[in-house]
Parts: structure tokens; C-alpha cells; sequence
């Protein structure tokens, strides 16, 4: 591939009326060289999915697609040409491609944006506990689209915003928030550690520049939590912290339904500890005095609720709030359930207008707007700042004349009538003006993801003894670097090739991707091959997997980084071939990097005695460091080749690579406008990692109990641990497990288990290959030992649901094995 030059034109000379096929030649094949490639989501397809009429058949579309076999044939080149030649606008263009968040093309023709912060953090006081949530969110927009980074500040007071003194300001510090690269920043589960002050840096690159503002400190405040949910002793409380409940919402004062209708009302309460809710209705006289009320069952929630309602429905209804500092009562609430009602009669009010977050500086004058329409009635309306009632402020416009700090904050209107309250979205007000902490790191992945596979126990070869122990190291310490890990042992050619295919599915835009092999390898024509544990003697190509084909596949995903690690020997394969191996010719892409532990036709060496590659073992050193990745692997080919191990033999790592930007494997996760991949993406890679809840307790007979733990060692392999803690009445008791499923490896060992008496031994069980197993796993476990005398056995059937990466291979996209490997 060729680089291309878009010097010719700058974003912001383009006119944005002009057609499309009145751009510069050179945009236009920036543009093609862009949208030729990725999924059918971010090419050029995607751009014609984005076009709100249909403006081409089927059969024109593949006409286009079919364009890639002309000589310099480009399929999105032909596109731009024929919106262009429909007299479509670069205006238009920029629609479509916004909609897609193309930024790479979008860079060529758009012009940049200045940030505006449209949502910023407030500040709020929560009280801590398992169950509570923090949510701090900010929003911005510009071009190019907005990076987050959030930051966390600590001091003697940082958690009081009326802390000003310079000797208090002096003893504040700040810190990037692990993982705060998204423009929402949660706190789950909230601590008292917590407390401070968190402001979002936002950000962007333009012409090599970054351009960023900041939003103001917002503070968070956290109490202990109440003491009955406490996890500290009665002396970490401070009681002096309670306080009382104050109601920020009150229900309406009359709501009517028809008979059917849902019935919903809200009381919304803050306090230290967190409040508690009780509604009760009110009986009634034959005069019409009430009675004292009494309190519904199920109804102990802020909100009061029915899916239908009925005539015995009808009543007065009050919530009572409490903590252990005091108790409050809300206003009363009377609730109509009349047939009589029209079947239009408005069930709720619908706002035709919320209001939207502004941005200013200190003296300007600005305004908040809420318009509502109901079919019948007055609507009042009341402005709450933070959760706070603003006394007076009960018209549909709030103004500020002028703006003042104090303003700055989370604004919402509540709009009720007689019958109905609805309350609208949150508008944020935000003042100009903040400290600008910086970052340390210039690149960001949208996330991580590495395969590590590890060969040894080959079936026509020998056996190796160092790639176990160097795809632990590995995974340990790239999780560390918060990549999702997928380590595997000895795997078979279908296997190798199922996992890259699953590898791959959790790669997408901007995510960095490493690949790891190490075992048996060969060269071949100018292309390097790692070889599966069954394969036959001589090594076809067929039979192997080329290292440009695991290129090829992570390509297609388009991510921003691809490390390809292999630990192998690249001396040239002698052994006939029947047939021509495959050419792979991957595009020139810059971000790219091969990490060769041999030069061509040179071997690879492991240290028996110890054991370790040499090339894996100074990777494993040095791969943490805040490096380009290039640079870290000459650092690793330097140690190698000065290793005093290797006097006798020489082994010479090679660098192959296209990187055109200084990424590092230390660079931050940053999800912006990736958030549901990422979940997406974390949900399927935890499933194929979950155990059940550890330990496992099984009874016996006799007061027999033994406890079973299990651990990951591999992402298809994991250790059993079983031993009996107690033995009841019994005497000399021992377990094994044994009768486990037949596709699996199975190997057992006796340990001294630390903590027990002297000499009780505990048994460890390691399972292999649970990659081949095709349901769940299933084993016996035996008890044996004396009771009275008598000598007895107990047996019991432990079962665990699709362990670890057993669940991922038993789906539909995998084919099973007509034969299962045999002879390793």
C-alpha cells in the first residue's frame, strides 16, 4: 500500500456546499483508502446505510463492490463519485459519516470545532454501603469528538467546596482516576476513601496540538453507612455526621386515575443514614373525619405503586421517612379513582420542551426553559437546583440576571397540575473556568484484549518444557496492564483456529490486540508458521498456522495496534510440500509490530534446568515499561543477545514492523463513544472465565465435610483443591477425586496445606484441555476413613457447569472434531 498525501487541501478551506467530486483528488483517495476497509459498519457500506432514502438497488451495490477487481479498482472511490456525480454535498457527506463517528475521514473534510461542555459533574452527598452508586457525568462536543479523562483531588479539606484558604489549597492533590476515560465516571460500591473533589478533563487533538478544557470541581461527600449495614465496629461511626431526612420531592396534592390505570407517586428524601419509606392511608368517618392511618403492606419504597387501580383505591395517602437521626412526614396525597373520567383524560403531562445545558461566564445573563402542554387544566411549575426546591422560582423560564458562582449546578423543573406530576431531563449550568491537570500518556486504546497460546506437548516432536510457565508470566503480568487475558495450552490445528476466530470477534476500532505463541515454528517461503500439538511429522503448511494469516484476521477488526509475539524457530521447513503453501499480503496499515524470538532459518532456545525461553524471559521483563513498542523489543533483543547462558549458541530476536505512531502497551483504556462495545465485549470474555462461588462445601457421613476450591490457571486449565477440614466422628480420612470426565487430563498430586495441622495433606487436582470438553464437568468425589473401628467409603458426584473456556467452545461455531488427536 501505498501512503497517501492530503496536503493539498486543510478541513477547514473546503467548502462544505461544494459537491463531493469538487474535492481535491488527494482527499478523495484519503477518503477511499479509509472506508475501503473494516466491517461493513465503518466502510463504505455503512456510508450508504447512513443515507436516509435508498438511493441504490441491490444490484448497484454489489456493482460497486465488485469494483475491487478492476485494475486500481476501489469500491468507496466509486461511491464518492456516484454522490458525487447525484450532486451530493460535502455537507452531506459530513451527515453520513458523523452518524458512523467516522473520525479518521471526517478529519479531511470537516472543520474542526471548538469544545463546549453541554453536561457537567455536581456535586453530591451519599452515604456509603455495598448498594451505593455514584454517578458523575460530563458531555462535550467538538471536533475532532471529545476524549474524557477524570481526576480525583485529595486534601486536608478537598471534599469542602468552601475550603479557599491558600494553606488548604497548598495541601490538595490530585491523580487520574483508574480507569475514568469515559465521559461518565461510576463509583460502585461507594467508600468513605471516596470522598473528594473529581473534575473531567476533556480533550481533543488538532494539527498535533491538544486543545482541552476542564469542568469545575464537583465534590463528593460520603457518610458511614447506617449501622446496621456496617462493615466497621460501633468506634469508626461518627454520629455527629447523622442527619435527619429532608424531603427534596413531595407528592402531588391530588391525583384522579380511571379504573385500571396505573397509579404511581413519588416521595424522594436525603439523610444520614439513608432513609427508610412507609406509606399509609388514611380511613374515614361517616362524617368524614379521617381515621388514623395505617400502613400498606409492600409499599416501602419512595414510590407508591399499582400496576392497576380500583375503587378501593380511593383515599388519603402520606409516606413517612426515617433514619436514625429523626423522622419527617411527607405532604398528603389524595387519590380519586372515578370511571367518569373520560378516556382521554390526561394520565400525564407531556413536556414538549426540556431544558438544556448551558455554559457561561461569571456576570452573563442567561436562561433555563421548560414548556409543557396537558389536554385540560393548569400546570405549575417549580425549579430545583442539585435536588434543592429554589424558594420562588415557579415559572416555565428560570433566569439569571447575571450569573453568578453560586448558580453553578443540576437543574430540573417539576411540572404538575391537580392530577399529575412529571418531572423533565436535567440541565446542567456550567461556569468557564478551572486548574487544567495534565496526562502523561499521548495515545489511549479503546481496549485491550491478548491471546496467549502455548505448545509443548507435541505429538511428533519434542516435547518442550518452557512455553507453561512463560504463558502464566505473560498473562499475570499483561492483565496488570488491563488486558482481557485468553491463555491456552496445547492446542490442536481446529482449536489454534477456533481461538483466533474468538481472539479476533473481541477485537473492534481502536482496540490494541496481541497475539503470543510460543512452541514448535518454521519459515517458509518468506512467511513464519507456528505448529499445532497434532501435527503429523514434516510440518505441511497446511496443517499450520502462518503468522501472516493471524495478521490478516486482526485486520479485518480494525484496530489501532496489533502485537504478534512469537517464540518460535524459523528455520527453513526441508520437508517436501504437496501443495504451494498460501500467500497472505496483508495491508500497510502503520500500526503493526512482529516480535520474533529468531531471524530467518535460525533457531529459538529454552534453558532446560530452569525453565525459560530466553526471548520470553526478557519480554516478560521488560514488556511493563512506558516504551514504544518498538523500543521495547530492541531492549529485549539486546538482553537476549547478551544473555551469558547462550555462549555456546546464538540466538538473534527480530523486529518486523509498520508503527507510525509511539503506542505503548501501557497506554490507557479510554471508551469514549465505545462504551457498549466494551460491555459487550467484557460480558462475552467473563463468560468464558467464570467458576461457581468458591469453596464449594460437601457433607459426608459421620460429620465428614469436605471443601472443595477452585482456581484458574489457565484460561483452559484450572486447579481443584480438596481436603476435609472436618471429620466429625471419623478418624484417618482422606479425599480423592477421581471419574472425571474422559476428555479431559487429568493429573493428581498430594500437598502440605498451609495453616492445618502438621502432616495433613490436602490433594491437588489439575484439569487440562477443557477446551474438548462437550458438556459440563463431572467427577466423583471419595471420602475414606474409620469410624468405630470399621473402615468405610462415601462417594458423591461434584458437578460444574461449563467451566472457564469450555463454554465458549461449545457453541454452534464450533465444528467438533470428526477424530479426536491422539498420541501426546
Amino acid at each position: 500500500m501505498a501512503w497517501i498525501n492530503t496536503n493539498g487541501a486543510e478541513p477547514d478551506t473546503i467548502d462544505p456546499d461544494s459537491v463531493i467530486t469538487e474535492l481535491p483528488f488527494t482527499v478523495l483517495l484519503a477518503l477511499s483508502e479509509y472506508l475501503n476497509v473494516g466491517d461493513s459498519k465503518m466502510n463504505w457500506r455503512g456510508v450508504i446505510a447512513q443515507i436516509p432514502e435508498k438511493i441504490f438497488s441491490d444490484d448497484e451495490v454489489e456493482a460497486i463492490a465488485l469494483s475491487i477487481h478492476e485494475y486500481n479498482g476501489s469500491p468507496a472511490l466509486k461511491l464518492l463519485r456516484k454522490l458525487g456525480g447525484q450532486g451530493r454535498s460535502v455537507r452531506q457527506l459530513i451527515s453520513y459519516l458523523d452518524r458512523l463517528n467516522h473520525e479518521k475521514c471526517l478529519k479531511l473534510i470537516k472543520k474542526t470545532e471548538s469544545l463546549r461542555l453541554l453536561q457537567v459533574p455536581i456535586s453530591q452527598t451519599v452515604q456509603s454501603g455495598p448498594g451505593t452508586v455514584v454517578v458523575f457525568a460530563c458531555k462535550a462536543r467538538g471536533f475532532p469528538y471529545p476524549h474524557y479523562r477524570w481526576y480525583q483531588a485529595f486534601g486536608l479539606d478537598s471534599c469542602n467546596p468552601h475550603s479557599s484558604s491558600k494553606n488548604e489549597k497548598e495541601k490538595v492533590s490530585h491523580e487520574e482516576v483508574p480507569g475514568g476515560t469515559d465521559r461518565v465516571l461510576k463509583i460502585s460500591p461507594v467508600r468513605l476513601s471516596h470522598s473528594g473533589a473529581y473534575c473531567c478533563q476533556v480533550y481533543h487533538k488538532i494539527n498535533g496540538k491538544i486543545k482541552q478544557v476542564f469542568t469545575d470541581w464537583a465534590y463528593l461527600q460520603v457518610y458511614p453507612p447506617a449501622k446496621e449495614d456496617l462493615e466497621f465496629s460501633d468506634s469508626d461511626i461518627d454520629y455527629q455526621l447523622m442527619q435527619k431526612p429532608t424531603i427534596v420531592q413531595q407528592p402531588p396534592g391530588a391525583l384522579s386515575v380511571r379504573p385500571g390505570k396505573p397509579i404511581i407517586v413519588e416521595c424522594r428524601a436525603t439523610g444520614c443514614p439513608q432513609p427508610k419509606y412507609q406509606w399509609y392511608k388514611f380511613g374515614y368517618l361517616t362524617h368524614g373525619d379521617p381515621l388514623e392511618p395505617h400502613a400498606l403492606r409492600d409499599q416501602q419504597k419512595q414510590t407508591l405503586y399499582w400496576a392497576q387501580s380500583t375503587a378501593d383505591d380511593k383515599g388519603m395517602y402520606q409516606c413517612r421517612v426515617w433514619n436514625k437521626a429523626g423522622c419527617i412526614t411527607s405532604k398528603t396525597v389524595a387519590i380519586t379513582v372515578d370511571s367518569r373520567l373520560p378516556e382521554s383524560y390526561p394520565d400525564h403531562i407531556t413536556i414538549e420542551h426540556h431544558p438544556e445545558s448551558v455554559s457561561s461566564r461569571i456576570g452573563e445573563q442567561r436562561f433555563l426553559f421548560c414548556r409543557a402542554n396537558v389536554t385540560e387544566g393548569n400546570l405549575f411549575f417549580q425549579w430545583f437546583l442539585n435536588g434543592q426546591e429554589i424558594p420562588g422560582a415557579t415559572q416555565s423560564k428560570l433566569h439569571f440576571l447575571p450569573v453568578k458562582p453560586e448558580d453553578r449546578g443540576m437543574y430540573q423543573c417539576r411540572i404538575q397540575n391537580d392530577h399529575v406530576c412529571v418531572w423533565s431531563n436535567q440541565a446542567m449550568l456550567e461556569i468557564i473556568g478551572v486548574e487544567q491537570p495534565t496526562s502523561e500518556f499521548k495515545y489511549s486504546a479503546t481496549d485491550k484484549v491478548a491471546l496467549l497460546i502455548g505448545n509443548q506437548d507435541y505429538r511428533s516432536a519434542k516435547r518442550l518444557i518452557a512455553p507453561e510457565l512463560d504463558v502464566e508470566k505473560l498473562a499475570v503480568v499483561l492483565s496488570e496492564l488491563d488486558f482481557k487475558v485468553i491463555s491456552l495450552l496445547n492446542l490442536n490445528l481446529q482449536e489454534m483456529n477456533f481461538a483466533l476466530s474468538a481472539f479476533c470477534a473481541l477485537l473492534n476500532s481502536g482496540v490494541y490486540g496481541l497475539f503470543y505463541f510460543s512452541g514448535h515454528g518454521f519459515s517458509n517461503d518468506g512467511q513464519s508458521y507456528m505448529i499445532p500439538v497434532d501435527a503429523a511429522a514434516g510440518y505441511s503448511t497446511h496443517e499450520c498456522i502462518c503468522d501472516q494469516h493471524v495478521l490478516d484476521q486482526m485486520q479485518n477488526r480494525n484496530t489501532a495496534l496489533n502485537v504478534i509475539l512469537l517464540d518460535i524457530c524459523r528455520e527453513y521447513n526441508t520437508y517436501p510440500q504437496q501443495e504451494a503453501a498460501k500467500r497472505y499480503t496483508p495491508d500497510v496499515r502503520g500500526n503493526t509490530v512482529f516480535g520474533y524470538a529468531a531471524q530467518t532459518n535460525t533457531r529459538a532456545w529454552e534453558v532446560e534446568e530452569t525453565p525459560y525461553a530466553f526471548f520470553s524471559k526478557y519480554l516478560i521483563e521488560r514488556i511493563k515499561e512506558k516504551k514504544r513498542v518498538t523500543h521495547m523489543l530492541e531492549d529485549v533483543i539486546q538482553d537476549v543477545c547478551n544473555d551469558p547462558n547462550l555462549t555456546d549458541r546464538r540466538q538473534y530476536p527480530a523486529i518486523a514492523q509498520d508503527l507510525s505512531e509511539a503506542r505503548t502497551l501501557l497506554d490507557p483504556i479510554n471508551p469514549a463513544g465505545h462504551t457498549e462495545e466494551i460491555n459487550s465485549r467484557s460480558r462475552l470474555w467473563g463468560s468464558a472465565h467464570l467458576l461457581p462461588e468458591m469453596p464449594i462445601w460437601m457433607e459426608f457421613k459421620y460429620g465428614v465435610i469436605v471443601c472443595i476450591d477452585i482456581k484458574t490457571r489457565f484460561s483452559n486449565v484450572l486447579v481443584i483443591y480438596s481436603y476435609i477440614p472436618i471429620t466429625g466422628n471419623a478418624t484417618n480420612c482422606a479425599v480423592k477425586l477421581e471419574n472425571f470426565t474422559s476428555e479431559l487430563d487429568i493429573k493428581m498430586e498430594n500437598q502440605d496445606h498451609e495453616g492445618m495441622n502438621p502432616g495433613f495433606q490436602m490433594t491437588k487436582t489439575t484439569v487440562r484441555n477443557l477446551q474438548r470438553l462437550r458438556g459440563d464437568m463431572e467427577s466423583t468425589v471419595t471420602v475414606e476413613g474409620e469410624y468405630q473401628g470399621e473402615r468405610f467409603q462415601q462417594k458423591d458426584t461434584l458437578v460444574v457447569t461449563k467451566p472457564l473456556v469450555s463454554k465458549l467452545w461449545q457453541t454452534e461455531r464450533y465444528a467438533v472434531p470428526s477424530e479426536t488427536p491422539s498420541g501426546y
